[in-house]
Formats: structure tokens, sequence, C-alpha cells
């Protein structure tokens, strides 16, 4: 599928429209923000929507792309109309057990229907590990509102894929199939990790974005980060979102695409010398 560009007050706005009329889950599409919104003159004066370009990711594809590290053995592979077998899909060789209630280990008791869905999840997410393949075992927990899966292996590393795409294409591929046929509002959020990336990554951006708008602060000249993939720049637009002293715009195209952090200060300095 092509690029199509969307328009909103907000980023987010924008990209839960492209969701809306593409009728796609927003972890199913591959955003560059084109423009941040701007809000003018007194609000009024001059306004701006946010502008991104969207196009869909062929997520099953990337997970049947995962290099292994010695050759295998052929097996069958899951076609992308198999979301409805892949739930099926079980270990073989070995029964899962099932999810021990985090209230049996004195903390509060765990809802039983999220416990079943975790117990669902984990045989799913173990199944499609086994056809990759990869050894490794999946621990899960529950933890407020979310389900997280954790793959554990000598090589677990291998399913982080280039910039976590492959531990995405896991987790929408485990989301879809377990939240299918259930309301917006019963959705139930399903984190796969391993080897701690979802933190660190997180952590990665926070502290690269904080480093980016102190040097463009007191420098007061724009600064621009090396190119990252849209996954990468949201986190980024996100965090520097709640900076009043900085704001972000993306340039460039395709894999060139960067931020730039604009300083307030000497944006608003050099209107007044207009």
């Amino acid at each position: 599928m092509s690029y199509v560009e969307f328009t909103g007050k907000t980023v987010k706005d924008a990209i839960a429209k492209a969701c809306q009329e593409l009728n796609v889950d927003e972890a199913l599409l591959e955003v560059d923000v084109i423009e941040e919104s701007a809000r003018g003159f007194l609000g009024l004066v001059g306004h701006r929507n946010a502008k991104v370009r969207v196009r869909k990711r062929n997520v099953i594809k990337e997970v049947l792309e995962i290099e292994t590290p010695q050759p295998v053995e052929s097996a069958p592979t899951p076609s992308e109309s198999s979301i409805a077998e892949i739930q099926s899909v079980t270990e073989p060789d070995r029964e899962i057990p099932p999810i021990e209630s985090q209230g049996s280990r004195g903390c509060e008791e765990v809802d039983p229907e999220k416990l079943k869905i975790a117990d669902e999840a984990k045989a799913i997410l173990q199944g499609i590990i086994t056809r990759i393949p990869v050894e490794a075992s999946v621990e899960a927990s529950v933890s407020n509102d979310s389900i997280v899966l954790d793959i554990i292996g000598d090589k677990s590393g291998l399913l982080i894929g280039k910039r976590g795409q492959t531990l995405d294409a896991l987790q929408f591929i485990i989301n879809k199939a377990l939240n299918r046929e259930v309301s917006l509002e019963d959705k139930i959020e399903i984190v796969v990790d391993t080897e701690d990336y979802r933190r660190r990554k997180h952590e990665n951006l926070r502290d690269m974005a904080v480093k980016m708008s102190l040097k463009a602060r007191r420098s007061l000249k724009p600064v621009a980060f090396n190119p990252m993939p849209a996954s990468e720049r949201r986190i980024i637009h996100l965090i520097l979102a709640e900076d009043k002293e900085v704001y972000t715009k993306s340039y460039g195209e395709g894999p060139m695409r960067r931020i730039i952090v604009y300083p307030r200060k000497a944006m608003a300095n050099k209107r007044r010398r207009r």
C-alpha cells in the first residue's frame, strides 16, 4: 500500500483519523509526521493543523522474515490470513503451565478472566516462537490492566529485530488474536517484551530527547537528530511536547527522515526582529 496523508488538530488526532478511515489499529500503521500543529497568534490567526503520512504494515511478513542463527528443517509457515490459525498453535512437546495468580503470592487477587486471557496469549506466542523456530520460553504476568509476555532464552534477542520491528509485529498479532471479538472498552493491552527491551528503548529515547532539548536551549539554534524510524520519532515528539521551551518538526523523506528541535526563545526573538 502506498502512503496516504491525513490532517488533524494534533498529530494524535491525525493518526486517529487515519485509523478510522483505513479501519486498522495504530499498531498496523507506519506513521511519518510531516508537520506538527501550530496554535497561531492568540490561538486564532495562523493556526496550522498537524499532518501525517501513513501506510499499512505487513506485520506477519515481518515476523516470518526473522533471520535464524542456523539453517533449520523447513516447516509450514502461516499465511497472512492465518491469524485465526495462529490462535490454535501451541507448543507440541509440553503443556504450558497456567499462570499463577498474584493474589496467591500475597498481592491483590487478579481477575480470573484476565488470568485466562493471559494463559491463551502465552500459548499463542509460544506456538509462534516454536514455528519460527527459536528456542525460548514465555513467561506471563498480569500488571494492572495489561498482560505482559516476556520471552526468555539465550537467543531471544533475535526476536527484537531491527529497531524492535519484529517484537512489535509479534505484539500486534497477539493483541489482534485475543481482542478481535471484543469491544473497544473490553480490550486488554498485551505487551510482548524480551531482555527488557521496551524499558531500555524508551529510556534511551528520553535521554536523547532531553540532551537535544538542552543543546537547543543553550545554543539558541535548531539541532537535528540522526534519521530514525517513525515509531521512534513519534516517541520523541511526544516526550518533547511536554517541554515548553522547545518544539519539534520532522523533515526528510523515507529512511532519511529526522527530527529537528527548535528553541522557542530564539524563534520568538527572530519574529520580533522582523
